[in-house]
């Protein structure tokens, strides 16, 4: 009877401690997936959302409000919708997944269109997208655990995230965090319309506390070292594929497309010469080129020279979305540099490659 009693004792301390444990997290929400309480100095420093790209996003495509839809990786991440919105008179949606490969970017176009009637797409596509050797389920945990509710348009809970210690041990943080009003220095996604915001990075620059130097050869490093994005990079035609039946998909529904390269910094741009992989970035455009045609921000240009247009070697700041707009919509009240993207098509493909490998600086990838 005494084993009896206690097991039902720990079964309730159980369920209770789970409980608990559950409306802690659901409450101060330490990674925003909620947003239901803002905690002046107990929550109010919250952890990034971009590591739960998929939880997060798909809960607000799930409402059917947008016609517009911004995809690819978080280069257009930092592309402000809003400036889209004025463009096409149209309720827009950055759909951006970090670092991802075009079978992702894919499935969740086709999940965002499940939902919402889209009318337009701007599509910024990266040559980081089409590496053969990263796959879903080896380097995109988060979206492989949730692919088949995705494939199948499931609605996705997050309740069985804030029953979990990691949580738990986040919401710590977050208090630990507000009480010292502290903030890391990272991105966060907006939770009405996805775009990536750079804001603590926007108050550190502010206060003087932004080591942007750091910040670019850090980036730099993080894609070119052995297990970074560019690890053994080889172009993947079955990935090409995938961008091609999201541009078939477009023509099919009467979707506008507008596809673009977005720009990286300069030295990046150099360090994939220097590192051996040009001769595939050259392949990843010639075969778009077959496909669609495109804007090719990349390269040494005016924009891409200026490292204060950055956050780091790969994300613009937020002021250059009308720069990038006004040039992909040929807006010509809005002055763009003249160096600063071209319309790439099958016709001029070969003369703008031999234009790029002129620009060519050389860099020394050892020096990270």
């Amino acid at each position: 009877m005494k084993s009896k009693k206690w097991l039902i004792i720990f079964t309730i301390f159980s369920i209770l401690g789970v409980g608990f444990v559950g409306g802690v997290n659901y409450v101060l929400d330490p990674n925003g997936l909620n947003n239901k309480f803002l905690i002046n100095k107990i929550n109010t420093k919250k952890e990034s959302n971009t590591a739960f790209t998929t939880r997060f996003k798909s809960n607000i495509l799930v409402n059917g409000n947008f016609d517009t839809l911004l995809l690819g990786t978080s280069r257009i991440g930092v592309m402000n919708p809003e400036v889209v919105n004025k463009y096409l008179s149209c309720n827009s949606f950055n759909l951006e997944y970090p670092g991802s490969v075009t079978k992702i970017q894919k499935k969740f176009f086709l999940y965002a269109n499940h939902f919402n009637k889209i009318k337009n797409l701007v599509y910024g596509i990266d040559f980081m997208a089409f590496n053969k050797n990263r796959t879903i389920e080896n380097d995109f945990k988060e979206f492989y655990e949730l692919e088949n509710m995705i494939e199948s348009n499931q609605l996705i809970s997050n309740n069985d995230f804030y029953f979990t210690f990691e949580a738990f041990t986040k919401s710590l943080k977050v208090v630990f965090n507000s009480l010292r009003n502290k903030h890391k220095s990272e991105a966060e996604y907006s939770n009405i319309n996805g775009m990536r915001d750079y804001k603590n990075f926007i108050q550190d620059s502010k206060e003087n506390k932004l080591q942007l130097d750091k910040e670019i050869n850090n980036s730099i490093k993080s894609y070119f070292k052995p297990m970074g994005i560019y690890k053994n990079y080889k172009f993947s035609y079955e990935y090409l594929e995938d961008f091609k039946e999201v541009i078939q998909y477009c023509k099919n529904n009467n979707i506008k497309l507008f596809v673009y390269i977005p720009p990286m910094y300069s030295e990046h741009y150099d360090a994939i010469y220097a590192a051996g992989h040009f001769s595939q970035f050259e392949l990843f455009k010639k075969e778009l080129s077959k496909i669609t045609e495109f804007i090719d921000f990349t390269g040494h240009n005016e924009i891409s020279s200026n490292k204060n247009n950055y956050w780091d070697s790969s994300h613009l700041r937020v002021e250059l979305t009308q720069t990038i707009m006004a040039k992909i919509f040929n807006d010509k009240t809005i002055e763009v540099p003249k160096d600063f993207g071209v319309l790439v098509t099958k016709q001029n493909i070969d003369q703008h490659l031999r234009n790029l490998r002129e620009q060519i600086k050389s860099y020394d990838l050892n020096k990270l």
